[in-house]
């Protein structure tokens, strides 16, 4: 099983990903950080945003040379793990952010899909970063009114960071599993509680 989790920057999800890999037989997969570490260091006293606008204009070159170049990756890693000997590994996919690359991955019989909303979120964003998101989840609905998807295996959060420790949990979602919780530790342990469910 794979379990991607999306969201903007600064929602959580690398944290989130690796928490989940914490004592169960899970597998971390960072689907384009190795990318960003091939580009070159920022120059002294350039802005960061001359420095982001000028590595995304890197990383769509290398995206038009290669248009399998993130699903290629995460396939690899999932082969590399898959191939230790008598183990089965569940796989967490941190860092999509292409709707193709999702497409291309997500088994929707198979896997299942985590949309974060960090609602005290303060990160800016780039279009496409938003409208990838949103063609994802435009995505997942489709997939659930075809009666493809269900709603077991897509959950969506919303919830702050560090937030209030509560267990508090409000479920909505009629083709989804809309999830309201206090903080990002809440949100772990109840996802890690919904996965558990779906593995048994």
């Amino acid at each position: 099983m794979k379990i991607f989790i999306v969201g903007m920057p600064k929602s959580g999800r690398t944290t989130i990903s690796k928490a989940l890999c914490e004592g169960n037989n899970c597998q971390y997969i960072d689907a384009v950080s190795w990318v960003r570490s091939t580009f070159r260091a920022p120059h002294e006293g350039e802005k960061p945003s001359q420095y982001e606008d000028e590595y995304h204009q890197w990383f769509t070159n290398r995206l038009k040379m290669n248009h399998n170049l993130i699903i290629d990756n995460v396939r690899d890693s999932i082969t590399a793990y898959g191939n230790k000997a008598n183990v089965k590994f569940d796989f967490v996919i941190d860092g999509l952010s292409s709707p193709r690359d999702l497409v291309q991955l997500f088994n929707y019989n198979e896997d299942v899909i985590v949309f974060l909303n960090r609602t005290n979120n303060s990160a800016e964003y780039k279009d496409y970063e938003n409208i990838g998101v949103s063609v994802m989840r435009d995505y997942c609905f489709w997939l659930s009114s075809a009666d493809l998807l269900p709603k077991t295996r897509w959950f969506e959060y919303n919830f702050s960071i560090p937030g209030e420790d509560l267990e508090q949990v409000k479920c909505l979602g009629h083709k989804n599993s809309v999830f309201i919780v206090k903080s990002i530790n809440r949100l772990i342990s109840h996802l890690k509680e919904k996965l558990a469910e779906l593995s048994s």
